[in-house]
């Protein structure tokens, strides 16, 4: 059975991250979109609007890690939702491993990713990633 056209977004958005370009991603998501981690640190929450996931979200965890590595595992294709069960291998820029398993929920509007759940060792992020308001800036809010 042939991969739906999200699934098929997802596919190529995934290899694109893994291969270090990660604009493909921030290129495929909706500009009024959600996005949820869950727990109840400040790395979790609802992030609602593009803007507002790449400036809270993104520009944090830029400072955090100095190499970024996500590859998908398993893609299931559900048609207007696609689940992607993936690992991270990250390193922060003090040399500690960040490495974390995800899976992550993806619903579909107007063919962007309009709805992301992310879900993952919430206690690793605190651990190892620190408090994300810490990094955050709202000068650098982006367009």
């Amino acid at each position: 059975m042939p991969l739906s056209a999200n699934a098929q977004l997802v596919t190529h958005i995934f290899n694109e991250v893994a291969a270090g370009r990660a604009d493909a991603w921030i290129e495929a998501l909706h500009d009024d979109a959600e996005y949820r981690t869950i727990g109840a640190g400040s790395w979790s929450g609802t992030f609602r609007g593009k803007a507002n996931i790449i400036n809270d979200i993104f520009r944090p965890l830029r400072k955090r890690l100095a190499s970024r590595h996500t590859e998908a595992t398993r893609i299931i294709d559900g048609g207007d939702v696609v689940v992607v069960q993936a690992r991270g291998k990250n390193l922060t820029h003090s040399g500690v491993a960040y490495d974390n398993d995800y899976v992550f929920v993806i619903g579909f509007k107007d063919g962007k990713m309009h709805r992301y759940e992310e879900y993952c060792d919430t206690e690793l992020i605190a651990n190892v990633l620190g408090d994300r308001m810490a990094t955050w800036r709202p000068a650098e809010k982006a367009p």
